[in-house]
């Protein structure tokens, strides 16, 4: 079919609207707080602002993403929430750019394997199509709004991909130097890049294999993956104090197929697990009173320094365990199945082909022929499959499955082409809207009424500890009540640094993440505030107090208190359900 070129052309303009309009406001809208990764990762950009290259080459947060929010940050104003909006400009751009690597993946596709239709990369239906399964997976499972290298992950493997399969028809140094350097920059961005890296190298090095011709790009891609990658892993080596490829890794196997204890304040045990080198500090014998201000001084060191707090843990291997933790996968896999319409979507798109014999001929074809496009897609998932699965991890598979669905419209030979290219209109266009609704509906609401991050407790409790008195870089220490332990964000924006805690006991995967029927009756996380105020006596509350001030805590913040009188020096913080204490010596 012939296409017109300037009608092609706006179609195309009005999807780049389209995304952009959609993406902005997600970004603006979709979260008002910073979460535990998020919170890492901007401790690491703020080491890139202040050069200080131990906390650069953290072994566990790696810094290619902080050091985007640091340039970013750079440019705006210099306040909570001039970083807030950088932050949301750089995803952004990063989710722009994730959109140009979707398009450039679909016309890298069609130029090797369908040459003779590479036209159809500007047809309606391909790029609306393709808008479809980009705002459904991509901005939907990876959202603009998240503060963390994710969307950057899923950036870096549709461009990946699409190198690939240039690189494969150009057969030319400088796209293999962009193969190399694509993936080489991916180790710095996340440690999942790692076996990412891989899979796209042995995929090249099949293909050299099988059909011959490509040694020579082969050779740059792989060198310059490596000068990369030997570079990232001297710094976390040198910053970890021997060698390593990353403790991302190292430490998420463990924690998620063997059960080891969890997040914070790990003190050693079960006995297969051994005990850390230098745990956190517990400052008072028999209650779960933490110290942790030195050697780092990031928001919250138990966290954003985790590899530190783990080393001298003992990892093992055991099949039955991994295969509970595949099962685990699985569940995952149908929970996310369910939650998300785009990811119903892509699978319910293959039934009428597989349901019709030429279709499914034709897919069958393609599918083999297109091995090297997918053996990273495939590895990659099954990457995440053996150790632990989140719809975030999943956006650049589905796309690429996604794409798979519709290239059997491709083949002119194929009866009933209209048919198919119909029905698959209909479910990605259902898929879709079906997903924004879900997912990004809470954002438009918000944009609607302007309800922004400004609205959220977390940060009303920020601006009320900075009205207190309080200085960025203060130490305090914190009385937790039931969010999860690595919920600090009132600590990041007010830049206070946390050196104590009552609360934060490691999490053990057994038994709340194999509840499988939802049951009510497991507490996961106790409120720590209900056991400080109401089961300890004065003289143990007394205790834990000193503990804190000689942590070098000049104030204590209970992010909560049951309705009992409190003890004398606690203020309620106006505006929010804390209260603090400062210590004598530094009250005003």
């Amino acid at each position: 079919m012939a296409i017109k070129w300037p009608l092609a052309n706006i179609h195309l303009v009005l999807s780049w609207i389209v995304i952009g309009i959609l993406g902005m406001v997600e970004g603006i809208y979709g979260r008002t707080q910073y979460y535990g990764d998020w919170i890492s990762y901007l401790n690491v950009s703020w080491a890139v602002t202040h050069i200080d290259w131990r906390e650069i080459f953290n072994p566990f947060w790696n810094p290619g993403y902080p050091a985007l929010v640091a340039a970013g940050r750079a440019l705006a104003a210099p306040t909570p929430e001039g970083e807030w909006y950088a932050i949301t400009v750089v995803n952004w751009m990063i989710y722009l750019l994730a959109y140009a690597s979707w398009r450039g993946l679909i016309r890298n596709a069609l130029a090797l394997y369908w040459p003779g239709s590479l036209a159809l990369a500007l047809h309606p239906f391909t790029i609306w199509i393709g808008v479809c399964v980009f705002l459904g997976a991509g901005l939907a499972l990876d959202p603009v709004s998240a503060v963390c290298p994710d969307l950057l992950v899923t950036t870096g493997f549709l461009l990946g991909s699409s190198l690939l399969l240039s690189l494969i028809r150009r057969r030319d140094i400088v796209t293999a130097t962009l193969l190399g350097l694509v993936l080489g920059l991916g180790i710095w961005v996340k440690g999942v890049f790692t076996p990412f890296s891989c899979l796209f190298i042995l995929t090249l090095f099949i293909y050299c294999c099988a059909r011959g011709g490509l040694w020579r790009p082969f050779g740059v891609a792989t060198g310059v993956f490596g000068l990369f990658f030997a570079t990232y892993v001297a710094g976390i080596s040198w910053s970890y104090g021997e060698l390593t490829l990353g403790a991302s890794g190292a430490l998420n196997v463990p924690w998620h197929v063997n059960e080891l204890p969890h997040l914070t304040n790990w003190q050693g045990g079960p006995e297969q697990f051994g005990r850390p080198i230098h745990p956190t500090s517990q400052l008072v014998a028999g209650l779960p009173a933490f110290g942790f201000g030195t050697p780092f001084h990031t928001t919250y060191p138990p966290y954003n320094d985790v590899a530190y707090w783990y080393k001298g843990f003992r990892s093992f291997f055991s099949l039955k365990l991994e295969l509970i933790a595949m099962g685990r996968s699985l569940w995952s896999l149908q929970q996310i199945i369910r939650q998300h319409p785009i990811v119903l979507a892509v699978a319910v798109a293959f039934l009428p082909i597989l349901v019709n014999r030429s279709w499914r001929a034709s897919l069958a074809r393609i599918t083999i022929r297109t091995w090297p496009l997918l053996l990273p897609t495939v590895g990659g998932f099954g990457t995440y499959f053996l150790v632990h699965v989140e719809e975030r991890y999943l956006s650049a598979f589905i796309m690429i499955v996604a794409l798979l669905s519709w290239a059997p419209l491709i083949d002119v030979t194929l009866p009933s082409r209209r048919m198919l290219a119909t029905a698959l209109v209909m479910i990605y266009g259902a898929g879709a809207v079906a997903e924004l609704a879900v997912t990004d509906a809470p954002s438009v609401e918000a944009a609607i009424h302007r309800a922004d991050f400004h609205d959220d407790p977390r940060w009303r409790l920020a601006n009320a500890l900075t009205a207190s008195g309080l200085r960025p870089g203060d130490a305090v220490a914190v009385i937790r009540d039931t969010a999860p332990t690595v919920r600090v964000s009132w600590a990041y924006v007010s830049r206070l640094r946390i050196v104590a805690e009552f609360g934060g006991l490691p999490y053990r995967i057994e038994p709340q993440d194999r509840n499988r029927f939802d049951r009510k009756d497991e507490i996961l996380w106790p409120d720590f505030s209900e056991m400080f105020w109401t089961q300890l006596t004065p003289q143990q509350r007394d205790q834990v107090m000193k503990a804190f001030s000689r942590s070098g805590a000049r104030a204590v913040v209970s992010l909560t208190m049951p309705k009992t009188p409190s003890d004398p020096g606690w203020v309620q913080l106006k505006g929010t359900s804390a209260w603090l204490y400062r210590f004598a010596d530094t009250a005003k």
